[in-house]
């Protein structure tokens, strides 16, 4: 009987492994306004067209360098209306950003789309060509406009476009 139970442990500790693995594998979920949703992984990310963008952090007066995805882009996959198409009903149209941690953000989809203004939010998948730190990442949404960064969220995994009523 005891050789059952230490036999057991190797085998747990593998699945656990292989559901962290398939889980970090996840970087975030999209979803867009029909409610269909696209998950990304940190590669998939990666394969997409990067830009850096600074930000002036007022906690340890520093400026930090990010590198990722503009969030604009993201919300073209998920056939946000933008451009020509956001007017009407659609201004009413945000993207909600959530970290893991379960803090939540909002931007307006006007304030978002290069028709509208030269925003450049990010989702920052490294800083300095160097992965994320745990602490903020593997995935982090940087406003580089706001003055403050309470936007920027970190550990991102899901983002939503949705309607306000």
């Amino acid at each position: 009987m005891r050789h059952r139970s230490f036999l057991a442990f190797p085998l747990i500790f593998l699945l656990l492994g292989a559901a962290t693995i398939a889980q970090s594998q996840t970087a975030l979920t999209l979803e867009g306004l029909d409610g269909s949703k696209t998950t990304f992984t940190l590669e998939q990310l990666k394969q997409l067209p990067q830009k850096p963008v600074s930000i002036n952090n007022p906690h340890t007066q520093a400026v930090e360098a990010y590198e990722g995805v503009l969030l604009v882009d993201l919300l073209r996959k998920a056939n946000a209306p933008l451009g020509e198409k956001l007017r009407g009903d659609e201004m009413r149209d945000y993207v909600e950003v959530e970290g893991s941690d379960g803090y939540k953000a909002v931007f307006a989809l006007a304030e978002l789309d290069p028709a509208f203004q030269d925003n450049q939010v990010l989702v920052a998948i490294s800083s300095n060509g160097k992965p994320l730190d745990p602490k903020v990442g593997p995935v982090r949404v940087v406003a580089p406009q706001d003055k403050r960064p309470a936007r920027s969220v970190r550990m991102v995994t899901a983002i939503a476009v949705r309607r306000a009523p």
